[in-house]
């Protein structure tokens, strides 16, 4: 079964709250609620639903010298731990390093967390060298005559998810479960669709093609939209770039229709006429066989007449 390894750097404001940290999450870890709650309220009454989720599995919390490491399992289509780093940045998290390892595609991914916000690999690092030993512990010295061999660093470290600019850790999990909510109604939509096609008899593949096709016609009718609004601001001749803008928003969807028309079903005049071809390979055949039947006649006249 796949899922999803997580790793959580945990860098707190000062010692008591890295160390009520380590408290409340092994507690959890353990399964004793009780005495995870009792260091929660010291932590600044901190939600124990939101620093750990029921449906993490292998748990495990180690307590480092520096900093918390807190590593659990999850589901492919589980979300982040974006809620807890929300919670715990508000109750003394200063720093921290998400590194997931999704095992379906067997890729890696490392998102940098500073002060709330989701931040670069280099911002996170300017503001917190100190760290940069923790998170990316130096390999091996490399031999001297092997010393031009080795990867880039940067390159070492590709698999870092950059922001183009600092996001609040609450603004970007709000877009995560927008993001979850529309790929879910797509896929309740296709799924609505394909029970209406079984109702009415359609084939599931008549239907795509139909989305496909008013796709298409909605591109050319944007792009007659836009070209209308751009050049009645622009140019003079209101009335010619509106009937201009009409004209192609009859004929740009008809145009992108066909063109997709064409795409998905081919251009029959390519391939031929099975029937034509077939009627030609039969009268083919015909002839042959006709002309097959005229030489022994001959042989055989020939035979009689002397």
């Amino acid at each position: 079964m796949s899922q999803n390894a997580h790793t959580l750097h945990l860098f707190f404001e000062d010692a008591i709250k890295l160390k009520t940290g380590q408290l409340v999450y092994q507690y959890l870890a353990a399964g004793n609620t009780e005495q995870a709650q009792r260091w929660a309220q010291k932590l600044g009454g901190a939600d124990l639903a939101a620093l750990w989720d029921e449906q993490w599995f292998n748990q495990e919390v180690l307590a480092q010298r520096t900093h918390l490491l807190l590593r659990f399992d999850t589901g492919t289509h589980d979300d982040l731990p974006l809620r807890a780093l929300e919670t715990l940045f508000a109750h003394g998290l200063q720093s921290a390093v998400l590194e997931v390892f999704y095992d379906q595609v067997g890729e890696t991914e490392r998102m940098h967390f500073d002060k709330g916000q989701w931040v670069s690999r280099k911002a996170f690092f300017e503001a917190n060298p100190q760290w940069r030993a923790v998170v990316e512990p130096v390999d091996e010295p490399v031999a001297a005559g092997e010393a031009g061999e080795g990867p880039d660093e940067e390159d070492a470290h590709a698999h870092s998810k950059d922001p183009g600019k600092p996001v609040s850790v609450s603004k970007l999990r709000k877009q995560e479960a927008e993001r979850r909510k529309k790929g879910e109604e797509a896929a309740q939509a296709f799924i609505d669709m394909a029970k209406e096609m079984h109702k009415t008899g359609t084939s599931p593949v008549q239907g795509l093609i139909a989305v496909l096709l008013l796709r298409a016609g909605f591109k050319g009718l944007l792009q007659a939209i836009a070209f209308t609004v751009v050049t009645v601001l622009l140019f003079k001749g209101l009335w010619l770039w509106l009937g201009l803008g009409l004209v192609l928003a009859i004929v740009l969807p008809l145009y992108y229709m066909l063109s997709e028309y064409k795409d998905l079903h081919g251009d029959g005049d390519e391939d031929g006429d099975p029937d034509k071809d077939a009627d030609d390979d039969s009268e083919d055949g015909g002839e042959s066989e006709g002309r097959g039947g005229e030489a022994p006649q001959g042989g055989n006249a020939g035979k009689s007449s002397h």
